[in-house]
């Protein structure tokens, strides 16, 4: 047998071995041309930088990879091409993405699972406000045949029952990703405006624990095409960059957590709003992520999460943030402390904000010290220093075993805090090493979520944090 002959030969055998093993799968999803909905812009180069992005640092290979664009992107085709390629080409343990940029919309709640009355949808290309559109619903069941899987959504679109400002107009933006269909909306739906309610859960608000979902905004507002790059999502494009070139690694350990790109991404984004006040219209832009807690410190470029026996590592994963307030923390009178000695905390910050301290001793224990008891909350006014405790507070932190260096974390809180110290753990209790993470992870999560405003310009939670280190000497 020639060489020629055995290359054919070992060609034609991977040929027929190849379907019988399952493979990573993507499947991109971008539509500007709708046939019924206003034209985007954006989104097909959104699925070419999405591609070029998950081959370059998530590994996905070229025969893994399906996209589907404008007049291939039809409800069918969708739905198709995630039955076949994603759950019928995927085994457990491989990695399924699905992503979408387009417009997204509405539909009133047909089973009863969505507390204000709604389902969100993506629109396919044919969609009309009556037929074509896919439910959050419908996508739930379908992720849900993946078990096994490691599941990454990540949905670049408007997904609100209050776009109908604009669909009440015969006018459109297409940089603007809510959809002016060409056939009126039902009355019931022009009164839906921006003062609905609070903001509810996001396109998929699973509680499984192979996804991660992502989503550009709030389910109240509207994803944006960013005009200055141009053209593509302002969230997919924050997206790549927070992660491709490490932006959001906010703690400069080399690492991006999902925690940090959410982070990164919300600022981002609003600073873009910022920029752009005629295209935002004055409103919030606040990226969503759907997750299990213990997922939120994993690096996003290789999966990994912190080591479990490094507290103070998974708390900066985790924990890490922005410091907008630039809340300062010192530990008084040095950060070095001997059995029986005492200490305070300063702080100072340039917004007014309520105060959470949490400590880490080096045996990866933590204690929450503030509010406590004595004290049920600390309210830090902007340019005004803190002390903790104060002279008349009745208590004080003393140090004891064990010995070696710890971590104390400030965290500043802006707005409400009632359904964040709720839940806190018990003043003073001593969690665990193996338990602190979880918690931390819970508390991230609290602060993730989006607070409703009387006007609806829902906001993410402002909060700033701040550590400092300490040593307990012989």
């Amino acid at each position: 047998m020639t060489l020629i002959q055995k290359l054919l030969t070992a060609t034609l055998l991977l040929m027929i071995i190849a379907p019988s093993h399952a493979q990573n799968r993507a499947l991109l999803v971008g539509i500007d041309e709708y046939q019924h909905a206003g034209t985007l812009i954006g989104s097909k180069q959104d699925v070419e930088d999405m591609r070029q992005f998950i081959q370059s640092v998530w590994h996905y290979q070229p025969h893994q990879i399906r996209t589907l664009t404008d007049a291939q992107a039809t409800r069918q085709g969708i739905l198709t091409a995630f039955e076949e390629w994603l759950i019928e080409g995927s085994r457990f343990g491989d990695k399924v993405l699905f992503y979408f940029s387009g417009h997204g919309y509405y539909l009133p709640d047909l089973n009863g699972d969505e507390s204000d009355g709604y389902d969100e949808t993506i629109c396919p290309v044919e969609a009309t406000t009556r037929s074509g559109m896919i439910r959050d619903d419908e996508i739930e069941a379908l992720l849900r045949r993946l078990p096994g899987r490691q599941i990454t959504l990540i949905i670049d679109a408007c997904h609100s029952g209050t776009v109908t400002r604009s669909l009440a107009r015969r006018s459109f933006n297409p940089t603007i990703k809510v959809p002016v269909f060409s056939t009126p909306p039902s009355p019931k739906h022009l009164t839906r405006g921006f003062t609905k309610g609070p903001v509810q859960e996001g396109f998929i608000a699973t509680s499984q624990q192979n996804v991660i979902a992502y989503s550009a905004v709030a389910p109240n507002q509207q994803a944006l095409v960013d005009i200055e790059t141009p053209y593509r999502g302002v969230f997919t494009h924050r997206f790549i960059e927070a992660i491709q070139e490490k932006r959001a690694d906010s703690n400069f350990d080399g690492k991006v957590s999902h925690a940090e790109v959410l982070e990164y991404i919300r600022h981002e984004s609003q600073a873009y709003c910022d920029r752009q006040p005629q295209q935002c219209r004055l409103r919030k832009l606040s990226p969503q992520l759907e997750t299990t807690p213990e997922k939120l410190a994993a690096d996003t470029r290789t999966g990994m999460a912190p080591r479990m026996d490094n507290t103070v590592e998974q708390a900066t994963s985790v924990l890490a943030h922005d410091n907008e307030a630039h809340l300062q923390v010192q530990i008084l009178p040095q950060n070095r402390f001997q059995i029986g000695e005492a200490m305070r905390i300063r702080v100072k910050s340039d917004h007014h904000g309520y105060l959470l301290l949490f400590d880490i001793n080096s045996a990866g224990e933590l204690t929450r010290l503030f509010p406590n008891q004595y004290r049920k909350q600390g309210y830090v006014r902007g340019g005004q220093s803190l002390t903790i405790p104060e002279s008349f507070y009745g208590f004080e932190f003393i140090a004891e075993k064990p010995f070696g260096k710890g971590l104390l974390i400030a965290l500043l809180v802006e707005g409400q805090i009632s359904n964040i110290q709720a839940w806190l753990p018990t003043a003073f209790e001593q969690i665990e090493a193996r338990e602190a993470q979880a918690v931390l992870q819970q508390l991230r999560q609290k602060l993730n979520q989006t607070l409703p405003q009387e006007d609806a310009a829902n906001r993410p939670i402002q909060w700033s944090l701040a550590v400092a280190d300490y040593q307990i000497v012989r």
